[in-house]
């Protein structure tokens, strides 16, 4: 994309793709309206470039290992995350556990209520998780989970919050991912990098936004070094390799997430990769 794009032409590269925009959870698909302004794609795929890391990240908003249904049903997601995030709050309250812990807990917790909300209610999740994330960036600015799940949280308010929200919060996002991933790039499975790479692929170029394809190869880059299990890491780098017309990587990095076994948001995601790879792949055949 050009380093100067006028709202109008930008408009017209996505309009469409506007329409197939997938959310991670339940099946949900996410679409944002453009309100006379353009929103950048990214802010709809941020919840399936990051967010909560399969069992691991589950267990620690209240999960027991092996409940698969938790992985199944928004209803469950919900209900089970308004439980932890009383439990959460009432041991911030009360001074239990490790306080940053409890505060790390929160921040993700409200980031998942904000997914799976009914629409009146995500904004508030998501100014909540927002402020338990400003919270342990204050108190712990040298932990990687303050700014990441301050990125996440602020990633759901620019969503709801309307285009003009959205285009003022996405620098401040890539801001908070680039702090998170100079502190540990490991976290969430290289999820900064991960995020701070489809942004730079989704959104619009320079004067309308901070989209910017080198920038975004860099950091899938990384992401596919520091987490290769990861298919999703696989799958936006081979996007973004496309995109740049390098098609022989990119079906290498295709044929890697079919190979994948491991996905950044939810078990049954990495069949949702596979399909994503297969799709890419039957385009990249066609195109020869």
């Amino acid at each position: 994309m050009p380093k100067a794009v006028s709202q109008a032409g930008a408009h017209s590269q996505t309009g469409a793709a506007m329409k197939e925009i997938n959310g991670f959870r339940a099946g949900k698909r996410i679409a944002l309206p453009l309100h006379g302004l353009l929103i950048p794609l990214v802010l709809s795929f941020l919840w399936s470039c990051a967010s909560f890391s399969g069992r691991d990240k589950m267990e620690n908003v209240g999960t027991a290992g092996g409940d698969s249904k938790f992985y199944v049903t928004s209803e469950s997601y919900l209900a089970k995350g308004q439980s932890k995030l009383e439990a959460c709050e009432k041991d911030l309250c009360q001074g239990n556990g490790e306080r940053a812990d409890t505060l790390i807990r929160l921040a993700q917790v409200c980031c998942l209520l904000g997914e799976l909300a009914p629409p009146e209610q995500r904004l508030g999740y998501y100014e909540k998780g927002k402020y338990y994330a400003e919270m342990l960036v204050r108190e712990c600015p040298s932990r990687a989970d303050g700014h990441y799940w301050l990125g996440l949280s602020l990633c759901g308010v620019a969503e709801v919050g309307g285009a003009g929200r959205a285009l003022r919060l996405l620098p401040q996002i890539v801001e908070e991912m680039e702090k998170a991933a100079s502190i540990d790039p490991t976290i969430d499975q290289a999820g900064p990098h991960r995020v701070l790479g489809r942004i730079f692929s989704e959104a619009p170029a320079w004067p309308i936004s901070v989209g910017d394809i080198h920038k975004s190869l860099h950091h899938l880059t990384l992401a596919v070094q520091i987490a290769p299990e990861n298919s999703t890491n696989h799958l936006f780098l081979a996007d973004t390799l496309m995109r740049v017309g390098k098609e022989k990587q990119a079906q290498r990095e295709l044929e890697k997430v079919l190979k994948s076994n491991q996905h950044a948001v939810w078990p049954q995601g990495v069949e949702h990769d596979h399909k994503a790879a297969r799709r890419l792949l039957a385009k990249l055949n066609h195109s020869r």
